[in-house]
């Protein structure tokens, strides 16, 4: 449990958001009874996950709120909401939060793609001057150098998948994958 000192006073309202999805989560893990790592178990996840959803810390992704729903056997529109669902909601209001969703989960993706970009660019400009330095042919250099252009890479290309339709198609084969390894069957997507 983290101290009050390192809280924020007025979190922010997506935040709050997450906060409040978070005990929602665990009140409805905690009414089946299972336990965190029961859940993952269900889920093809790790505890850690499940732990960070339910203190408000990450959101899950969308096709892991579908099976959630499943699961708990209520509505993704009560899970997004934090609550149990009132009779007057309607299905503009699920499509509403549901889109709000998928944006923050984009804006935290994307948020998470430029600090990658910059730690690549300040890790290049470290290689340069390695090289600069004539400083790449010596050890222990030579291999300092070799992991920062690998980074560099490896985040170009992370980056080039993301901006591509390979990192869709990479996401729908780890459901099927996943499926396949549950025994879940697949939906009416094909997915």
């Amino acid at each position: 449990m983290t101290s009050p000192f390192f809280r924020l006073k007025n979190p922010p309202k997506v935040q709050q958001s997450q906060i409040k999805i978070g005990e929602f989560l665990r009140s409805l893990r905690k009414e089946k009874g299972w336990t965190q790592m029961e859940l993952a178990d269900q889920l093809g996840v790790s505890n850690r996950s499940v732990s960070r959803w339910e203190n408000g810390t990450t959101l899950t992704d969308l096709s892991l709120l579908l099976v959630l729903s499943e699961l708990y056997d209520i509505s993704m529109d009560e899970i997004l909401d934090g609550r149990k669902k009132e009779d007057n909601m309607t299905d503009n209001q699920t499509i509403r939060k549901v889109a709000d969703y998928s944006t923050l989960m984009e804006q935290k993706r994307s948020r998470r793609m430029m600090w990658l970009f910059v730690a690549a660019f300040i890790t290049l400009i470290g290689y340069a001057i390695l090289e600069s330095m004539r400083l790449t042919n010596a050890e222990p250099w030579e291999s300092i150098a070799s992991m920062m252009l690998g980074f560099t890479c490896g985040v170009l290309l992370t980056g080039v998948l993301y901006c591509s339709s390979w990192m869709q198609k990479i996401a729908r084969t780890k459901l099927r994958l996943k499926s396949f390894i549950l025994g879940q069957p697949k939906n009416d997507q094909g997915l």
